[in-house]
């Protein structure tokens, strides 16, 4: 009988991304069985007061998986279809790197795969970035929302980081042999169902936040709602996803 995978990939899909991107999560659960990791997708609670900030989630979720004892854990976001190709993370595995991510269109880091391999820096540098949740960065300037730029803001000083090659999260080349094709804000994201559909989500988001998340001057107001509201969501996933917990 195999031993369990120590390498687990995940997802993080709720608010309505469960059933538009369906397609990806059925992609990512195929990739995991091929190279026999371990897979889950949270997709409950279904929605959340935090709209589209439970992104954050993936965060407490990435630390969360170290600390229950996988060796390297894949987050993927809920819209980044994982093509049959793709070869196993350990490819990207180097000495002394314990955080490997892409570049996304805008230039910027992505965070929207991310790899991170077990270390207690790993676990060090995640507590920083949560711990930083409420003091807004530069790098979030003309995402307006998410945890993105804080991850690529703390990710850049950092010696365990290691920039890889967008094949692994495209978010812009319809032409690239790609591993990992990520449908974000990116030129990859232009179906008129796409458009609708964030649309409605950043709308009620902005309702349930009451702030406009994409009002530089409201940045602080939303990064405490978010701050208060995190632990909430994370106890809740973790009560329901048992590979979250040691």
């Amino acid at each position: 009988m195999n031993k369990p995978s120590t390498t687990l990939v995940f997802s993080v899909a709720l608010n309505g991304y469960q059933w538009r991107y369906s397609h990806c999560i059925k992609s990512q659960k195929q990739y995991a069985k091929k190279m026999n990791y371990q897979y889950v997708v949270v997709s409950r609670p279904i929605f959340t007061s935090l709209g589209v900030e439970c992104c954050w989630l993936k965060l407490l979720l990435l630390k969360a998986a170290l600390e229950a004892g996988y060796s390297k854990v894949l987050f993927v976001d809920a819209d980044a279809f994982i093509q049959p190709t793709c070869p196993p993370v350990e490819q990207l595995i180097t000495d002394d790197k314990y955080l490997y991510m892409a570049h996304g269109y805008s230039g910027e880091i992505n965070s929207g795969v991310m790899l991170m391999q077990e270390s207690q820096s790993s676990l060090d540098w995640l507590n920083d970035v949560l711990s930083s949740i409420c003091t807004p960065v530069a790098e979030s300037e003309g995402i307006g929302w998410g945890e993105n730029g804080h991850v690529a803001h703390f990710a850049k000083t950092w010696q365990g980081f290691q920039l890889i090659s967008p094949k692994w999260n495209n978010t812009y080349a319809k032409e690239m042999s790609d591993y990992i094709r990520h449908f974000n804000f990116g030129p990859l994201k232009n179906s008129w169902s796409d458009k609708i559909v964030h649309k409605v989500i950043f709308k009620v988001s902005k309702i349930l936040l009451k702030c406009d998340l994409n009002d530089l001057s409201q940045q602080e107001k939303k990064l405490q709602v978010v701050q208060h509201k995190l632990p909430k969501l994370f106890s809740q996933v973790v009560r329901i996803y048992p590979e979250f917990s040691k």
